[in-house]
C-alpha cells in the first residue's frame, strides 16, 4: 500500500516533544497552583489537629466528672511532687526530666488513668518536641495540664496529706476547689479545667495562673502552637479554641505580659476562667 509522502510529513509534525519554553510554562503553573494551595492544606492540617486536641481535652474532662461522681463530688487531687494525684508528680517521673518524659508511667500512675486508659489521649497532636531545657530535644508524652484551682492542696491539705500547699498561687481570695459543686465564681460553664499547656512550663501537670503577687505576668502559660490558638476544656464539658490577640508562641515560666508584644489581653481573657473578673475581656 502506498502511503502519501505528505501523510508521513504531517504525522512526525504531529507525535514531536515538548519545547523547553512549553515544559517551563507547564513547571511554573504547577508552581503557582501549588503555592495556591499549600496554604489551605497547611491550615486544613492545623484545623485538624486542634480539633483531635479538643477531642482529647474532652476525654479528660469526662474522666475527671467521671472521679468526681465516684467520690461524693470530689475532684480528683491536683497535688504537685505527688503520686495521689491526677497525674504522678513525683520527682522523675514530670515531663521536664528523664525518665517521665519519655516513658507512660506518670500516666497510668495517675488517679484519672483507670477511667481513660489511653495513652494517645495526653498528647496534642501539633506537639512536635520538648522543653528545651530537656536534652536531648524529644517528644514528651503529656502536653496537658489541669487548671490549679481544680484540686490543688490548699494549706489544710498540705499539712494532712504532707503535700506542698499550692495556696499561694492565687491567695485566700480565690479558694481552690475540692468538690465539683464549689464551682461557681466563675460558674462551670466558665470555669476552666484542662488545656494544651505551653511546651516550655507543662512541667508537673498544674497550670498556675499567679494572681497574688504578679496579676500582669503568666505564671504558665497556654500553648500558641494551634496557629497562634489555644485550646481548652471547661468544668460542664464543653470546649473551645481561643484565636490569641498577641501571644503567637510557647513562653517561658514567669513571662511578663508587657513585652513585645504585649500580651496582657490575652492574659485577662485567661485570669477570667480561672477566678471571675469584674469584667471579661
Amino acid at each position: 500500500m502506498n502511503v502519501p509522502h505528505s501523510f508521513h510529513q504531517r504525522n512526525i509534525r504531529g507525535s514531536r516533544g515538548f519545547t523547553l519554553i512549553e515544559l517551563l510554562v507547564v513547571i511554573a503553573i504547577i508552581a503557582i497552583l501549588a503555592a495556591m494551595l499549600l496554604p489551605a492544606l497547611g491550615r486544613a492540617k492545623v484545623k485538624a489537629q486542634s480539633g483531635q486536641c479538643l477531642s482529647n481535652l474532652k476525654q479528660l474532662n469526662y474522666a475527671w466528672i467521671m472521679y468526681s461522681g465516684d467520690f461524693n463530688e470530689l475532684l480528683v487531687p491536683n497535688w504537685l511532687n505527688d503520686p495521689r494525684a491526677w497525674i504522678d508528680g513525683t520527682p522523675g517521673n514530670g515531663v521536664f526530666s528523664y525518665p517521665g518524659a519519655t516513658n507512660i508511667a506518670e500516666l497510668k500512675k495517675g488517679l484519672l488513668f483507670p477511667y481513660n486508659p489511653a495513652i494517645g489521649v495526653y498528647k496534642c497532636p501539633a506537639a512536635n518536641r520538648g522543653p528545651k531545657t530537656l536534652s536531648p530535644n524529644v517528644p514528651i508524652v503529656r502536653n496537658y495540664s489541669l487548671e490549679g484551682r481544680m484540686g490543688g492542696a490548699n494549706d489544710l491539705q498540705a499539712g494532712k496529706y504532707n503535700v506542698p500547699s499550692t495556696q499561694w498561687v492565687l491567695g485566700p481570695t480565690f479558694p481552690q476547689y475540692q468538690k465539683i459543686t464549689e464551682i461557681m465564681r466563675p460558674a462551670p460553664t466558665q470555669a476552666l479545667t484542662f488545656l494544651d499547656e505551653s511546651i516550655e512550663t507543662v512541667d508537673d501537670g498544674y497550670f498556675a495562673v499567679n494572681y497574688a503577687t504578679e496579676p500582669t505576668s503568666w505564671q504558665n502559660s497556654p500553648t500558641a502552637r494551634h496557629g497562634n490558638s489555644g485550646v481548652f476544656v471547661f468544668a460542664d464539658g464543653h470546649s473551645e479554641n481561643w484565636r490569641w490577640r498577641a501571644l503567637s508562641k510557647d513562653q517561658n515560666l514567669d513571662t511578663s505580659s508587657s513585652g513585645s508584644p504585649n500580651t496582657l489581653v490575652d492574659l485577662q481573657r485567661l485570669q477570667y476562667v480561672v477566678f471571675r473578673t469584674s469584667t471579661q475581656p
